[in-house]
């Protein structure tokens, strides 16, 4: 008894020691769970004596906010914040700048300082670098500022996070807005907006680093990267929700879901190229049936041989007919196209096959099959391998020199099978390494959300998902094969700590933010507002 009274103090005695050096080398801590956790970064938190007051939108704002402590470049790694005055206590400082404080009185719409959710924009189409907003660029662009209204004026906190992009590679990118997520936690007592209620949004490559962000939440893999830029140590980079349009993602299957969904409306390609497009339409199929794709009955999607195309057949196959079918009979109903309406509009689309038909009775459409679909409605616009060519997406994987690597692992065994000319050169990046040691295929990883999302991945279980996920995609779009979008919710619904997958096709659009009714901003909002009910 005495020996387990003894060994009970001394194991009291040493946790108030580690907390006594936790206080010592830390310049700072916070609660992220029921224990204290330190937090290590020699960051300093805003000043909150530099605000800023746009009188027109009732706001205050602060720009060039470093959010990590050791950037690779200012140019993109600051962060700028935007608050509705309702929730700070403001006093002018003689000098055109504010003081400010929280203010807990303030409400708007039933949001608080503490309580309101912050917005993140992620502004990197075509994996683009996102510069750090300037005052010249706020005060210049009126447009800029009126539509980041829109959010705050619905008592929403915007905060614009600038990163590095494709010329420097990734996981770059991704790494920078996990530092600026951190830095937003750890500055949550000062900042107004709860650091838990955290939504990224993005368009194209916008929505694919935001989804990115939304998957990975706290992946070890990042770790090197965030050290590297002194990001704050201690916190969590998880965010609770993604907003994402037509999100140009999963890189690591790009090509070959688009040579499956779209390689048959190519003309005038060489025998090489058929080749290598049926080659990668062939290796889809094995992609899709060892993911473990599951339907709505919890039934596994596959795709089998068919007599027509390749592997046209199957399950799968028949959930993608049904997303495109879906699609179009929205349309219908959202334009209150009946009757001879109907029939008239799809005699339009009918006007060189017919692939199309109509139940006037039920007011539905069903077609025909997804290649007469995509024939009619979404032709492939990039070459056979529209996602690792020079000045594509390989960039992204290249060594920091604008020019890339190529990193398809897919296109790489397909090229080797057929002992293609560009088969040495694609094999030899795949074993290429980072200056942390990464290969090309585990940043490509990193960039993947379904690496993280699809229970048959490696990293399954090894990040925090954001549970809030919206993807909306213009089905006419021909950037991407329309499984981009459809494989990232079958993924999500069956994802382990996340609660709601809200997913779209938008009938008659393309690539843009595509919404079935109403506009995209006023729909985002309102959809945040019913993740926070």
């Amino acid at each position: 008894m005495n020996i387990k009274i003894t060994a009970i103090i001394a194991v009291f005695i040493m946790l108030i020691l580690s907390a006594g050096c936790a206080q010592q080398t830390t310049e700072s801590s916070e609660e992220t769970t029921a224990a204290a956790t330190a937090v290590v970064t020699k960051l300093a938190k805003p000043d909150m004596t530099r605000w800023q007051y746009n009188a027109e939108y009732e706001m205050y704002y602060q720009l060039g906010v470093g959010y990590c402590e050791k950037p690779a470049d200012i140019h993109y790694e600051q962060l700028s914040v935007f608050v509705p005055a309702a929730y700070v206590s403001a006093r002018k400082n003689g000098d055109g700048t504010y003081t400010c404080e929280i203010n807990k009185k303030g409400a708007i719409n039933g949001y608080t300082a503490d309580s309101a959710p912050i917005v993140m924009p992620v502004f990197t189409e075509g994996y683009a670098a996102a510069e750090a907003l300037t005052e010249d660029f706020v005060n210049r662009n009126t447009g800029f500022t009126e539509t980041l209204s829109e959010y705050t004026s619905q008592g929403f906190v915007y905060i614009y996070a600038g990163c590095r992009g494709i010329n420097e590679g990734a996981p770059f990118g991704a790494a920078d807005l996990k530092a600026a997520v951190r830095y937003i936690r750890y500055s949550d007592d000062v900042l107004p907006g709860s650091a838990e209620n955290i939504f990224a949004f993005g368009m194209s490559g916008g929505g694919a680093m935001a989804s990115v962000l939304a998957a990975s939440g706290n992946s070890p893999l990042y770790t090197p990267y965030l050290d590297a830029i002194g990001a704050v140590q201690g916190v969590s980079d998880a965010v609770a929700g993604v907003m994402a349009w037509c999100p140009v993602t999963d890189l690591a299957t790009a090509n070959a879901e688009y040579e499956w969904m779209m390689g048959c409306t190519r003309q005038g390609r060489s025998e090489e190229w058929k080749r290598i497009s049926d080659k990668l339409a062939y290796a889809y199929a094995g992609y899709v049936n060892s993911a473990g794709f599951t339907g709505e009955d919890g039934k596994p999607l596959t795709l089998e041989k068919s007599q027509s195309g390749i592997y046209q057949a199957g399950s799968y196959y028949d959930y993608i007919k049904s997303v495109i079918e879906s699609s179009l009979n929205n349309y219908l109903s959202d334009n209150k196209l009946t009757g001879g309406a109907a029939q008239d509009y799809i005699n339009g689309l009918n006007a060189d096959k017919k692939w199309i038909a109509y139940d006037q009775k039920t007011n539905k459409a069903s077609i025909t099959g997804v290649e007469d679909f995509v024939k009619t409605c979404k032709k492939a616009s990039g070459q056979t391998v529209a996602f690792d060519w020079p000045e594509s997406e390989n960039t992204l994987f290249g060594k920091s020199n604008g020019r890339g690597a190529h990193f398809d692992r897919i296109l790489s065994g397909v090229l080797t099978e057929l002992n293609s000319q560009y088969a040495a050169e694609y094999a030899a990046d795949m074993d290429l390494t980072d200056t942390f040691g990464y290969t090309v295929e585990q940043r490509v990883n990193m960039y993947t959300p379904l690496y993280y999302l699809l229970k048959s991945s490696g990293g399954y279980g090894t990040s925090e998902a954001a549970k809030h996920w919206r993807i909306r995609t213009g089905i006419e779009q021909p950037t991407t094969s329309l499984t981009t979008e459809v494989n990232l919710a079958l993924a999500l619904k069956h994802c382990d700590g996340v609660d709601s997958v809200d997913f779209e096709t938008v009938w008659g659009q393309g690539h843009a933010p595509a919404e079935r009714e109403g506009e995209s901003t006023g729909n985002f909002i309102r959809w945040v507002n019913n993740c926070l009910k």
